[in-house]
């Protein structure tokens, strides 16, 4: 089960990762893989801020539709402000295994970092089925977490730190799993895509430098790991960058379904 709490300051954090360049890159691979058309009807879960779904609205147009939700309220709040102006975007507040939507009203459903987090991912996957239109795709954009490389000194503080951050979601390696998933839910895997995130520097262009911000909120709050080796592992990251050391890559997969029935 996920233990990572979506409060004001992870909402925070959420929104300059939204900014910063590996995310701009990575959601323009999600548009990619989606390959909207005009009068779509479109469903992002897990819709965060609404950076995704003002795109996908751009893409779709007056005659198409995006419907947005999110199990937070502050996160809808925000996604209704940032898609203020188009009327064809609808941010509601809803979960993933009770979705507010009648069958087949979806030609594409999309998610970015959200089905890693949602306990009963087999209920949410038949919901994404059924609101989904025979033949509707699916595209969700995930992580291994397993597949991080971080170059630290002190690989034993390193390993520490990631074993301890792997609780943070209820399946940290998602994509490995979610074919066969989608399979029992009735949708076919089409394709397996990575995109891959290298980071050789460490500055608030990269994913890298905030991911370990909220990293380091995630275990001070859970209080598992003391909280100087937390700093500790944080304040390494700039000597690193000074001695042009500094290493990071991780693996997010897009996985992208069909509806066959």
């Amino acid at each position: 089960m996920s233990t990572l709490m979506f409060d004001e300051e992870t909402a925070r954090l959420q929104r300059a990762l939204t900014l910063c360049h590996d995310l701009v890159v990575r959601r323009s691979a999600v548009l990619q893989a989606l390959n909207l058309r005009t009068g779509d009807r479109v469903l992002e879960v897990g819709c965060g801020g609404g950076s995704y779904a003002y795109e996908a609205a751009r893409f779709v147009g007056p005659d198409g539709s995006v419907s947005a939700m999110d199990i937070s309220e502050a996160q809808v709040a925000a996604a209704r402000e940032y898609c203020a102006d188009l009327p064809c975007v609808d941010c509601r507040v809803a979960d993933l295994v009770d979705l507010p939507y009648e069958n087949g009203s979806f030609d594409v459903v999309f998610g970015s970092q959200v089905l890693e987090y949602v306990p009963c991912l087999d209920e949410a996957l038949i919901e994404i089925h059924r609101i989904l239109r025979p033949g509707g795709r699916l595209v969700i954009l995930a992580t291994n977490w397993s597949s991080l490389v971080w170059y630290s000194a002190d690989p034993e503080r390193m390993k520490q730190i990631l074993t301890a951050w792997d609780e943070h979601a209820t399946y940290p390696d998602l994509p490995a799993m979610l074919p066969a998933r989608l399979r029992s839910a009735g949708m076919q895997p089409l394709r397996q895509i990575p995109v891959p995130i290298v980071n050789m520097s460490y500055n608030p262009a990269g994913f890298s430098y905030w991911i370990a911000r909220m990293i380091r909120r995630y275990l001070t709050g859970r209080k598992t790991i003391a909280a100087q080796t937390v700093d500790a592992w944080l304040g390494e990251f700039d000597d690193l960058e000074k001695q042009r050391s500094y290493f990071f890559s991780s693996t997010p997969i897009l996985t992208e379904a069909l509806k066959i029935s």
